[in-house]
């Protein structure tokens, strides 16, 4: 069987285990046990639930009962004691798993201080999340990657079909002194295509080159399908691919680099994509790059769907771009003034004319890594980076956005920051139950490190106990003139304590906080209200970092960690994390509403947070009904702040406070279909369908290649 443990802690004189098992065989039963040093079965309180993460990942039914797991004894000290796992059909034993926990492995919870330690167990594809940088391990990437791309069969399959729309598409290469094995493996890559209809176009601007001009014309000779342009100078990148898109003769162009490759099926994936969707004017696939010599693939980048954000932060879509003709015409063509971020310079471009931009979730275009080349690294062609920084600038004066832009730490990324042309008032939301410093260290850090000045602050008070709690408010509100305390009444219920606090709210814009939050980037508001006053953005989230200055939230995937997850967590404050994600402001599908910035009539026009999730995941759920009305959430990676997380609430330490986590867990994957394979579906637009939900980023290695291929045609967005 397999086995994990998510954490363990002691409290009150008990320890308490939440994780996940998922029996080896069908129609068996887990049986859970603990047992002391000496054997001794302990007390036992446990329950047991679904887990939809794990449910589609290891099954692919995300409705299987039974696989998360809570556990609660009586513990002593430091005592060894064991869980036993016994996986039964009936009366007969399957199979029995035990682990020793060892003091090592237990996040202790002791008078509000967390020393956070990860649970270790046999299962082979838990790692560190240290792991989720830049790169995933090539040798398994290798393996999956011979796994998942098209077979013979499929290949011939295809070779057979016929399509409805069946566009020519040219495909348009630049050539400067390319090597000749490069020209002969690019070349054959697009003549074996499955998908028929279509053109080679080489642009070749070296015709001093006399071996590549000879193999260019034989080419063309050899194959009516390939059309040569030869170019008495070399004009640029820019002006070079121009001139062969103007002698094309598709109603489509797809772009290659000359010493680049793509799949047999890479056009065919497009054109069926087409068929489905005759309005999409703009492609692109993942992508990997190849070893100079072709012998390996590595370093693949799965991307996310569009992402507007994330493409002023780096031109994530890249490869393997193809466009309707008659769209890169109106636009003019490749600019002279952008060669190095020409392809950034032009997505940009079409992302202000069109919606219809298709992502496909499949590595179909294979990047040369060459010394000279920006595949090993940008840093070797720096006026690229000047060339990117002035494309991005460019696109925000054409869309009348002011903003700056530098570069980022890692070559290839950028920073935006915004001036603000209007600064309104924000009411923040604060609720508090007793923690006192802690909400003292909250408003000091907003009313003296913050220089966002135009705030109320509005304390909805739940509960507290501590008169110490109310004389603070008091001396409060005496020494903060804006601060004012309201008083929510009843059970606690995260979603209508903020509700409360919202009707009581003058700002046009509202600010979600939690009292375990202090600001650590002064601008953080600037930051944040810059993301909050364009029209097509709804919702805007920070960067929050542990006391330690690790990751605690850098947005959320939905369909992570049991149902909605925070992503990076732990990874070092100036990590990169996978594609620089952790590092750049991005789109999401979710952030945490512990620092959450939404204008107040689109909180009230969704009907605030649902309050039928008392505690958990009602941020989540507030988020994707503010995406269901077309407005973007945003993840500020520049906006920073420090967070205690939950010092106020505690974790789902008890058997209720688990069904009640489990239930909404429930509730939010049935509300929004969220990893449901049939019905109404929701899987996050920015992640991808080929990593993992078990661990971010990380290879998704179900194995059931056909339930894949079925699944295909859902992937993706436009």
């Amino acid at each position: 069987m397999r086995f994990f443990m998510d954490m363990a802690y002691v409290k009150a004189g008990k320890m308490s285990i939440i994780g996940w098992a998922a029996p080896e065989e069908e129609g068996t039963v887990l049986h859970y046990a603990v047992l002391d040093k000496n054997g001794a079965e302990k007390e036992l309180e446990q329950v047991v639930t679904t887990r939809p993460d794990l449910g589609y990942a290891l099954f692919r039914d995300p409705e299987r009962p039974d696989l998360g797991y809570f556990l609660r004894f009586p513990y002593k000290g430091n005592e060894q004691v064991t869980v036993r796992i016994t996986e039964k059909r009936g009366e007969e034993t399957v199979g029995v798993l035990e682990k020793k926990l060892s003091r090592t492995y237990i996040t202790y919870r002791m008078t509000g201080k967390k020393i956070k330690r990860r649970m270790k167990s046999g299962i082979d594809f838990v790692k560190k999340v240290e792991n989720h940088f830049l790169h995933t391990d090539d040798r398994e990437y290798r393996d999956w990657f011979l796994k998942h791309r098209a077979d013979e069969e499929t290949l011939n399959a295809q070779r057979e079909r016929t399509f409805e729309i069946a566009p020519k598409i040219s495909v348009v290469v630049p050539l400067y002194k390319t090597p000749l094995q490069y020209f002969e493996e690019m070349a054959e890559s697009v003549l074996s295509q499955t998908y028929g209809n279509l053109e080679l176009v080489l642009v070749n601007a070296s015709k001093e080159d006399e071996a590549l001009s000879e193999a260019a014309t034989r080419l063309a000779e050899k194959d009516s399908r390939v059309t040569v342009v030869t170019l008495e100078e070399n004009l640029g990148i820019s002006e070079n691919t121009n001139r062969g898109i103007e002698a094309s003769a598709g109603e489509f162009i797809a772009l290659l680099d000359h010493d680049d490759t793509i799949e047999p099926d890479a056009l065919y994936d497009y054109v069926e994509a087409l068929n489905q969707d005759p309005a999409i004017e703009l492609f692109y696939s993942d992508e990997d790059k190849i070893t100079e010599d072709k012998n390996a693939w590595f370093y693949p980048n799965f991307k996310p769907d569009f992402a507007i954000d994330f493409l002023r932060a780096n031109n994530y879509m890249c490869h393997f771009l193809m466009t309707k003709k008659a769209l890169f015409e109106r636009l003019g063509g490749y600019r002279k003034e952008y060669d190095g971020a020409q392809d950034h310079d032009m997505i940009l471009r079409i992302a202000e004319t069109t919606d219809h931009i298709f992502h496909f979730p499949r590595i179909l275009y294979h990047w040369r890594s060459i010394a000279t080349s920006t595949a090993s690294g940008v840093g070797v062609k720096d006026y690229a980076k000047s060339a990117g920084i002035r494309a991005i600038e460019a696109h925000y004066e054409r869309v009348g956005i002011p903003a700056t832009v530098t570069a980022a730490a890692v070559d290839g990324w950028y920073v935006s920051r915004y001036t603000l042309s209007r600064r309104p008032l924000v009411s923040v939301l604060i609720p508090n139950k007793d923690h006192v410093k802690d909400l003292q260290k909250c408003l000091e850090s907003l009313y003296h490190k913050s220089t966002y000045r135009e705030i109320e602050v509005i304390v909805i008070e739940n509960n507290s106990t501590d008169p110490k709690t109310f004389a603070f408010y008091e001396e409060a509100k005496s020494k903060y003139p804006d601060l004012s305390v309201v008083k929510y009444e009843g059970k606690f219920n995260y979603a209508a304590v903020n509700n409360l606090g919202a009707k009581h709210a003058k700002g046009e814009y509202l600010l979600l906080l939690n009292n375990d939050i202090e600001a650590d980037a002064p601008d953080f508001l600037e930051s944040m209200m810059g993301y909050g006053l364009r029209e097509d953005v709804g919702i805007v989230g920070a960067k929050l970092l542990y006391p330690d200055r690790t990751v605690q939230h850098a947005g959320v995937l939905v369909g992570f960690g049991g149902i909605a997850g925070h992503l990076f967590k732990n990874l070092k404050e100036n990590e990169p994390g996978y594609m620089c994600r952790a590092i750049s402001t991005t789109d999401v599908s979710a952030v945490t509403a512990a620092c959450l910035l939404v204008k107040k009539a689109l909180y009230e026009q969704v009907g605030g947070l649902d309050e039928a999730f008392e505690v958990a995941f009602n941020d989540v759920d507030f988020c994707l009904k503010v995406r269901a009305t077309g407005k973007l959430i945003v993840y500020d990676a520049e906006a920073k702040l420090i967070h205690a997380e939950s010092k106020s609430r505690g974790v789902e330490d008890t058997p209720e406070k688990f069904r009640r986590f489990a239930g909404e867990s429930r509730r939010l994957s049935e509300k929004w279909g969220i990893l449901r394979v049939s019905g109404k579906r929701f899987e996050d637009p920015y992640y991808n369908p080929n990593f993992s939900y078990l661990e971010y980023f990380k290879l998704d290695t179900y194995d059931n290649k056909a339930a894949k291929k079925a699944a295909k045609a859902g992937f993706g967005n436009t």
